[in-house]
């Protein structure tokens, strides 16, 4: 195997430029990345700036170096690309451990990328390697996030374990955020366990993010991992919008997710333990993972989906709603008996006895736990009558 130099590669980014740079050009089949260090500073927009950790294309069994990408941007318009490894593997390829970075808290409508390992694909027996991804967005700013691909792990591709962590310090902006493959994971796709952060800074007025513990659609045989996902806001924005999802927003097939930690931030939160729609091959054929979700504060609203959840309720955590108690494997098309359950012990509750005093049913026939005067759990699809002891942690 042919090992390619370490190499450091500093360039400068002016407005109406594009600057496009390889860690390790002419990298050869099974040959091996150097640890690279590649630096930009991108001084004004529109201008565009496109990072590859080592070669446009691994394939065979070619594997990428440990490689630190960083970029600085300023400026208006500016769209920045940093790829840990390539844009496409394949075969047996294998990413290396990379470190991501991209400081832009100074530029307004800036465009960010940045993909662990491939940006557009990842097949075969492609595997990703264990990166570190984190960013700091500016007003008006958009940045796509994953822990592997860019778009598409597919074959029996598999994704590393991985970091990604986004804070929004611009008065706005979006992201998205994926662990594994940003688009699909099809064939037999496996994701690794990542943790995914997103964060709306202090001085920000708004922040909206989709987190995705593997992908945006995972269909076939693909697997998810067992992802923790968490959400925080720092300041007090004037509005927010943020979403945790631990698989993917839709499993079709036969695809089975991981068993995720889903935390929420201080404000009004939608937490997915699985997915947000299902499409199975056949009924039962989607399998959940066994998920915690907790809300954190503010008024949330989740769904554990098929399998047993664990629903957890602190302090504080305001007027939430859990859409599917006991109810999730119907949307994976089962049959199969469920038995999520509702951890709040924070509460200091004696015992059973205590806690059934406080349920009741709303006008809409929905079990309601009033947990103090302000914190409050609503069963959507369940009467009181229908909960017991063992459906509680005390």
């Amino acid at each position: 195997m042919r090992h390619m130099p370490n190499d450091t590669i500093i360039v400068s980014v002016g407005s109406e430029e594009l600057v496009i740079a390889f860690g390790d050009p002419g990298l050869p089949v099974d040959g091996r990345g150097g640890n690279d260090v590649m630096i930009a500073t991108v001084d004004g927009g529109p201008s565009s700036l496109l990072f590859v950790g080592d070669e446009s294309t691994l394939n065979g069994r070619s594997h990428g170096g440990n490689d630190l990408l960083v970029a600085t941007v300023e400026g208006r318009l500016p769209y920045v690309s940093l790829d840990g490894d390539a844009q496409i593997m394949s075969d047996q390829a294998h990413g290396g451990n990379d470190v991501l970075h991209v400081e832009a808290s100074n530029a307004t409508f800036a465009n960010v990328y940045l993909s662990g390992d491939a940006e557009l694909a990842m097949t075969g027996n492609a595997k990703g390697g264990n990166d570190l991804i984190t960013a700091e967005m500016g007003d008006r700013s958009y940045g796509a996030f994953s822990g592997d691909s860019g778009s598409l792990m597919s074959g029996n591709a598999q994704g590393g374990h991985d970091i990604v962590s986004v804070m929004q310090t611009g008065a706005s902006g979006n992201a998205s955020i994926s662990g594994d493959a940003f688009v699909s994971m099809i064939g037999d796709a496996r994701g690794g366990n990542d943790i995914l952060i997103y964060t709306v800074g202090a001085d920000a007025q708004s922040g909206s993010a989709s987190v995705f513990g593997d992908a945006s659609d995972m269909n076939d045989n693909a697997r998810g991992g067992n992802d923790i996902l968490i959400a925080a806001v720092d300041g007090n924005p004037d509005s927010t919008s943020i979403v945790l999802v631990g698989d993917a927003s839709q499993m079709t097939g036969n695809a089975r997710g991981g068993n995720d930690i889903l935390y929420g931030s201080d404000r009004g939160d939608l937490l997915y333990g699985d997915a947000r729609a299902y499409n199975p091959f056949i009924g039962g054929a989607i399998t959940g993972g066994r998920d915690i979700l907790n809300g954190g504060g503010g008024n949330d609203q989740l769904w554990g989906g098929p399998n047993n959840d664990l629903f957890v309720f602190g302090a504080g955590s305001g007027q939430d709603v859990v859409s599917d108690f006991n109810q999730g494997n119907k949307a994976g098309g089962s049959t199969a008996p469920e038995h999520d359950v509702i951890d709040v012990h924070a509460y200091g509750f004696a015992g059973w006895a205590d806690l059934k005093s406080l349920i009741s049913d709303d006008s809409a026939g929905n079990a309601v736990i009033q947990l103090t005067a302000s914190d409050s759990i609503t069963l959507d699809g369940i009467h009181a009558a229908d909960l017991h002891a063992r459906d509680f942690i005390v």
